[in-house]
C-alpha cells in the first residue's frame, strides 16, 4: 500500500483560570487543503460510459442514414457523407470514431469483426460506400422516390385532391410550408422547381397563375387554377 503523506497545522490557545488550565482549538488547517487520493477509477465505469458513447453514435447513424436515404430518394451513400450530414446537429462528433461505428454497422464490411458494438444496419458495396438496409428503411425500396417526385406526390395528395373534392377553383401553396412539412434540409430550389414544373401542373390538372415573393425561397408563393378532372 503507498503511504499518503499530510500534514495538519492547528492553533490552539491557553487559558489559566486559578488552578485549571483550558485548551481551546482556533482553527484546524489541512495541508495541502486537497489531497490527491492513489486510487484509480473502477474500469467497468469507464467501459459502460464508452458503450453508452458508442450506442449513441450508432443512433445518430441510423437516423443520419435514413433521413438521407428518404430525401434524396437513392440508397446509396459514404460514411464521409453521413459524418458531414451528422455534424450539422451534433458538431462534437469525431471523425475517426464515427467511421468506425459505420463500419461495425456493416457486417458484410471487410473490417467488421474487429468492431464492438457490431450491428446490422448497412450492406457495404465496396469503394467507402453503403446502402441502409430494408428492415431500418421503413417504407418498401420501390417507394424511395427522389425529392422533386416527394413534393409532387405529396402535395398533390395533401392539397390539391381535397381542394379539387371541396369545389375549390383556385389554391396557392408556399413553398417554406413544403419544405418544413417533408422535413427537407436546404432543399428549397427543389420544392420549387418541382411546384412550377408542367410535370406537376400536368399530373395534377392544374394550371400556375402567378407566383408571389422571391423565387427559390422560403416565401415563394404558388398560386393555381384548378381544373375539373
Amino acid at each position: 500500500m503507498k503511504p499518503l503523506n499530510f500534514s495538519i497545522t492547528i492553533n490552539l490557545s491557553l487559558t489559566f483560570k486559578e488552578d485549571r488550565a483550558s485548551i481551546n482549538i482556533e482553527n484546524v488547517n489541512l495541508m495541502p487543503a486537497v489531497i490527491s487520493l492513489p486510487v484509480r477509477l473502477n474500469s467497468r465505469n469507464s467501459n459502460a460510459s464508452s458503450r453508452t458513447k458508442k450506442k449513441t453514435i450508432h443512433a445518430i447513424i441510423l437516423q443520419t442514414a435514413k433521413k438521407y436515404v428518404l430525401d434524396s430518394g437513392q440508397n446509396k451513400f459514404t460514411g464521409a457523407k453521413l459524418f458531414n450530414l451528422s455534424l450539422v446537429q451534433h458538431p462534437s462528433l469525431k471523425r475517426n470514431t464515427f467511421a468506425a461505428q459505420v463500419i461495425a454497422a456493416a457486417p458484410n464490411h471487410p473490417s467488421h469483426r474487429h468492431s464492438s458494438n457490431r450491428k446490422d444496419y448497412f450492406t457495404y458495396l465496396g469503394k467507402g460506400c453503403y446502402k441502409l438496409n430494408q428492415k431500418y428503411l421503413g417504407i418498401p425500396a420501390d417507394q424511395i422516390l427522389p425529392p422533386s417526385d416527394r413534393v409532387r406526390d405529396h402535395v398533390k395528395r395533401k392539397y390539391i385532391d381535397p381542394a379539387k373534392k371541396a369545389g375549390k377553383k383556385s389554391l396557392s401553396i408556399r413553398a417554406g410550408n413544403i419544405h418544413r412539412e417533408l422535413g427537407f434540409l436546404r432543399r428549397i430550389p427543389v420544392v420549387c422547381s418541382a411546384l412550377r414544373s408542367r410535370k406537376f401542373q400536368k399530373n395534377c390538372g392544374i394550371e400556375l397563375s402567378y407566383i408571389d415573393g422571391h423565387n427559390n425561397t422560403t416565401t415563394a408563393t404558388f398560386t393555381y387554377r384548378l381544373n375539373k378532372d
